[in-house]
């Protein structure tokens, strides 16, 4: 059956119809995550039917939805219990309601990076593997894992998805977490901007021109050959890589999974990861494989489908 699935990043809110692994249609709108959720839900639902409308389907025709969350989720509850500077709000939402009220749907909702984990395990590169590791790399930096084909989530729901929260640099920046020298705080969207303004190169570097510097910015500059932009990426590369060689030697997976909005520049950033990851690792038992998700933009979208798909079942 046909499932609704939601991605709400950190700048983007995906939504798609999807039915068996194929998207039917997608859109996309901006997620002015800051301020809220609750005033994004009617812009949502809008959304949601018009693509319903498109299909000419039915609620009826629907299984469920499926909600890709940025923070900690209650998965039996269906609750939000944690966020961090994304859709404060959503704690005090009845999400289970809202989709209920509008389309008497059943909802499933998960951690984003447990959702583009799902994705990736059923229907991406990681099919036919049952212990791995997801790190999505774009506003923030997230986490999953699988171990022995279930999703780890521990007493908390916080077990194996706070990769972006491990301390690579006890002595580092202050992460919006609270945490110190956290993978996050040393190298993603959020704190990419102030991690440029104050290197020493900054001055002579193209990126000055830029008011706030992202990613994308980034490896233009990368390419054309700035120096400051090349030392960033570098120290970006050595974040990244301590948090995945943490995450490998906390879970023991087969095989680590990279996603995210900054994949475009995949054919930089897995080779290095690669690299770090066989000279650092310690892995006896043989080689981890470090691959880009084969839905580097539809992960969670996948997974959430998948969730909606074992109602029931």
């Amino acid at each position: 059956m046909i499932s609704i699935a939601a991605d709400l990043g950190g700048t983007n809110i995906k939504i798609a119809l999807l039915k068996d692994q194929h998207i039917l249609s997608q859109m996309t709108l901006p997620a002015w995550s800051a301020h809220g959720l609750k005033a994004r839900l009617p812009v949502i639902e809008s959304a949601v039917n018009e693509m319903l409308n498109e299909h000419d389907l039915e609620p009826a025709q629907i299984k469920g939805m499926g909600i890709a969350f940025p923070g900690l989720v209650d998965v039996h509850t269906k609750k939000i219990i944690s966020t961090n500077q994304k859709y404060d709000d959503a704690r005090e939402l009845d999400l289970s309601a809202w989709v209920q009220s509008s389309w008497q749907l059943s909802l499933q909702i998960d951690n984003d990076a447990r959702m583009a984990l799902r994705g990736e395990w059923q229907y991406g590169v990681g099919k036919g593997l049952d212990n791995l590791v997801m790190i999505t790399l774009g506003t923030g930096v997230g986490g999953a894992t699988l171990i022995n084909g279930e999703i780890l989530y521990g007493k908390h729901y916080q077990a194996g998805c706070l990769g972006g929260h491990f301390t690579i640099d006890y002595s580092g920046r202050k992460c919006t977490c609270g945490n110190i020298g956290c993978v996050e705080a040393e190298a993603a969207g959020w704190s990419l901007p102030e991690i440029i303004k104050k290197h020493p190169g900054y001055p002579e570097s193209a990126l000055r021109k830029e008011t706030t510097p992202d990613f994308k910015l980034l490896f233009q500059q990368v390419q054309a050959g700035d120096k400051l932009a090349v030392e960033i990426l570098d120290h970006c590369l050595q974040v990244w890589g301590a948090g995945v060689i943490s995450m490998i030697h906390a879970y023991d997976p087969e095989m680590v999974i990279v996603s995210g909005g900054i994949m475009q520049s995949g054919d930089l950033i897995i080779p290095a990861l690669q690299q770090k990851v066989d000279q650092m690792a310690w892995t006896p038992w043989g080689r981890v494989e470090v691959k880009q998700a084969h839905y580097v933009n539809e992960a969670a979208l996948m997974g959430a489908h998948f969730m909606v798909q074992q109602l029931n079942e």
